[in-house]
């Protein structure tokens, strides 16, 4: 354990960490959300976590664009059809 204090956080500092943490626990959320979401058929592989968690934190961020002062379910259509566009959705 070291003695030395920490440096002290400026409020962008911390107000983006704050937002990083919150962020994980919605992610955590989504991602147990999409397993029910997501029916799975018998002899049917389900999605892997890794996969879920991906997915997941691809929809927080869409809500979050939804939330922003010019967003609306328009920009989170638009911010999964670029991630989708730029292959970042995972494949099985």
């Amino acid at each position: 354990m070291e003695d030395t204090p920490k440096a002290s956080l400026d409020t962008r500092e911390f107000v983006a960490r704050w937002h990083a943490i919150v962020d994980e626990h919605f992610v955590e959320k989504v991602a147990a959300s999409l397993t029910r979401l997501i029916p799975v058929q018998p002899g049917q592989p389900a999605l892997e976590a890794a996969q879920l968690q991906s997915l997941a934190r691809h929809i927080v961020e869409a809500l979050h664009a939804a939330a922003s002062p010019k967003g609306g379910v328009q920009a989170a259509v638009h911010h999964l059809d670029q991630v989708a566009a730029d292959g970042e959705v995972p494949t099985k």
